[in-house]
């Protein structure tokens, strides 16, 4: 069934909404009292993380002009409160907390200036399987009794801004998941086992103790490839931690524009497979999601294939890399139009799954 050529009477230009949850704009820190002198401490320490957690990168210490940036954290607040927890040791004081806020246009100026932008749009969702060895034997993780490595996961995935899913370890789970499978990384099991969730990126951790550190090595599984990483801590939970922070690292590196990036400019799509306007909405969704398309445009339609004309921040490479995350797409060959065609010149062309 062809597209509606309701939809392609006038050439079509969509610039590209935002979707970003609250959430990478705020946070909760420590605070030592309720003084003007610790509230602005906390506030820089908060404005620090917002930074790191919207732009995805972390470690901005180092980059020009954060050090003024932090002394103008006050500026850049909406709002804040307070709250206070109860001692964890009989005589020991209150534990408080201040929860900040921060303006998202001022976050976008602040990010700037330091060469980054905001990644507020196609975070993927990651889905862990975990495994620990303690004492030679294995096991996977049990939400409901490894609480505190629960916490530890949840507090980093927050802190970085990562869509972290955790399996219901149900019977279900516990019948198409074995422990040998996270362990060995092995790719079929590990995605046969995650049909459940729906589709997210897999990640797979295996976490042991050796010579008093845990070490954990961990396998990110890509539409079509794979990246590894390891972690050694004192901890189980600092181990998991930097496992959730190297994670996060690596996806920002790979897809997302710096802000002060020289690459950008048009890049033809084109979309094979698309069988109606269910296909279509499908489409137009996933492209909506993409932070790396500042605005798009359907130049032709032809039988079930579109050809899209996108405005792409940080370069044409960096748009294949992001949607080589995509599930729902098959990347496929192109072929040159021209014998003289420059490989830049070429459309990028996928297959709506």
């Amino acid at each position: 069934m062809k597209i509606l050529s309701l939809f392609f009477i006038v050439f079509l230009l969509q610039p590209v909404q935002s979707f970003a949850g609250a959430s990478l704009y705020s946070v909760e820190v420590p605070i030592a009292d309720t003084t003007p002198e610790a509230r602005k401490a906390s506030i820089r320490q908060a404005f620090e993380q917002v930074l790191a957690k919207a732009s995805g990168h972390r470690n901005l210490k180092g980059r020009s002009g954060m050090k003024g940036l932090l002394k103008q954290a006050e500026d850049y607040v909406q709002q804040f409160r307070y709250r206070s927890e109860p001692a964890e040791k009989e005589g020991e004081p209150h534990r408080r907390w201040m929860w900040v806020a921060f303006e998202k246009s001022a976050i976008q100026k602040a990010l700037a200036k330091l060469g980054l932008s905001v990644w507020d749009k196609g975070r993927p969702e990651v889905l862990l399987w975990l495994a620990k060895d303690v004492k030679g034997r294995r096991v996977l993780l049990d939400p409901e009794k490894d609480l505190a490595l629960v916490q530890a996961l949840n507090v980093a995935a927050e802190r970085r801004g990562l869509p972290l899913l955790l399996p219901l370890m149900d019977l279900e789970d516990q019948t198409a998941m074995r422990v040998s499978d996270v362990w060995t990384a092995d790719r079929e099991s590990i995605e046969k086992a995650s049909a459940r969730y729906g589709e997210q990126l897999l990640l797979a951790g295996r976490l042991r103790q050796s010579g008093g550190k845990w070490k954990a090595k961990w396998t990110l599984f890509l539409p079509n490839r794979q990246q590894e990483f390891s972690s050694v801590s004192d901890s189980m939970e600092e181990a998991v931690s930097d496992g959730i922070d190297k994670t996060m690292d690596w996806l920002a590196d790979q897809y997302v524009p710096r802000s002060d990036s020289s690459e950008s400019g048009q890049v033809k799509l084109r979309f094979l497979g698309i069988g109606g306007l269910r296909d279509y909405s499908r489409l137009m969704r996933l492209l909506e999601t993409l932070d790396v398309i500042s605005e798009f445009a359907i130049q032709e339609s032809s039988g079930d294939q579109l050809l899209i004309q996108a405005r792409v921040r940080g370069g044409r490479e960096l748009l294949a890399q992001r949607l080589s995350l995509e599930n729902d797409l098959t990347a496929v060959a192109s072929v040159p139009d021209d014998e003289n065609d420059a490989p830049d010149d070429l459309e990028l062309t996928y297959r709506l799954r």
